[in-house]
This record gives C-alpha cells, structure tokens and sequence, in this order.
C-alpha cells in the first residue's frame, strides 16, 4: 500500500513539469499543425477537381463514327 501511496505522490509531481511545454517544441508542433492543414487543403482541391472531371462526360461516339469522313466527302 505504501509503494502505490509513494507512486501516486510522484506521479502528480511529475505530471505539471509534462505540461509547461518547452517553446522550440512549440513552435515545431505550429509548423507541423501548418504543414498537415495545407496538406489538407491541396488533397481537398484535388478532390473536388477530380468530381468535375467526373461530371464533364465526353461527347458519345456514334457507332458508325469515322474520324476521316470529313476527308473523304
């Protein structure tokens, strides 16, 4: 009992000096949060774009489509 007493004493000791973050960390964890939401940002861009393309269907061949006919007449 007295080890989980002394155990949990230290715990909440150390537990404060984990939250005051060190600011170079800071700064790295700002540069990282910028870098994921640009990311984000071109895959949505991209994402969109593709569902353009999807909607953009090409005009349908005929069956009897000949790429020469305007040649030959």
């Amino acid at each position: 009992m007295y080890r989980i007493i002394v155990a949990a004493i230290i715990a909440s000791l150390v537990v404060p000096a984990f939250a005051a973050e060190d600011p170079s960390k800071a700064e790295q964890y700002k540069v990282e949060e910028q870098k994921k939401k640009e990311t984000q940002e071109i895959d949505k861009a991209y994402q969109d774009m593709l569902k353009r393309m999807d909607r953009e269907q090409p005009a349908k061949k005929t069956d009897k489509w000949d790429p020469w006919g305007s040649i030959r007449r």
